[in-house]
């Protein structure tokens, strides 16, 4: 899949002081939306109400989504000392322009996959093809939105445990992390002279 893949050396990187979102929540949304579609059809409640609900859990899943790919891009912004090309901001927000957010869910999964797989610390699967899985995710909301919801939130999983990976990769060779040199005065020798040296004391013999 990648024809090449460059070791970046270990000091061009730094731990990022965010912390990585807990996208596990995510999957409360879909469980809320699934409930809700069984209590409708169980209950037989009123369309209109439940169909109120069902767009407030799935705007509300959709907008910890968003705040999911902030952090993530948060992360990436510290790790590189802001030389990451795509901003937090940029990143969340791009999603909400339409027609070129079905553009937009291909680039920043290809540009995340492609920076970490170019410094070798964690292997990570073609963003395009991320890009395509979250595509999906996104359009099977309008069929079944606990479907959808699921679909995003795991993706987005697979997404955050290698970037949680490589973080730790990370601060596993932080220069800040390594213990200090040892004191090379330790190493050296005492070649100065004795300040009392030793007299040698010569018994007298019968001659004398």
């Amino acid at each position: 899949m990648f024809s090449s893949i460059t070791i970046a050396p270990a000091y061009d990187e730094t731990s990022p002081k965010s912390s990585p979102p807990w996208v596990w929540l995510g999957f409360f949304f879909a469980a809320a939306f699934f409930v809700i579609e069984v209590l409708f059809v169980v209950m037989e409640l009123d369309e209109a109400s439940i169909n109120l609900v069902l767009t407030v859990v799935s705007i509300g899943g959709w907008i910890y989504w968003l705040v999911c790919i902030h952090r993530f891009h948060k992360i990436l912004a510290e790790l590189s000392d802001g030389r990451y090309p795509i901003g937090p901001g940029e990143a969340a927000g791009r999603h909400i322009i339409p027609f070129y957010n079905l553009v937009w869910i291909f680039k920043w999964p290809a540009e995340m996959s492609n920076y970490i797989n170019e410094r070798g610390r964690v292997k990570m699967i073609n963003g395009y093809l991320l890009g395509a899985v979250l595509l999906f995710a996104l359009l099977a909301r309008f069929v079944d939105g606990a479907i959808g919801l699921a679909f995003l939130f795991a993706t987005t999983l697979y997404i955050s445990a290698k970037l949680k990976k490589h973080v730790a990769e990370v601060r596993g060779v932080d220069p800040n992390k390594l213990p200090p040199l040892p004191d090379p005065e330790m190493f050296r020798r005492d070649t100065a002279p004795a300040s009392n040296p030793v007299r040698t004391v010569h018994e007298p013999t019968a001659e004398s």
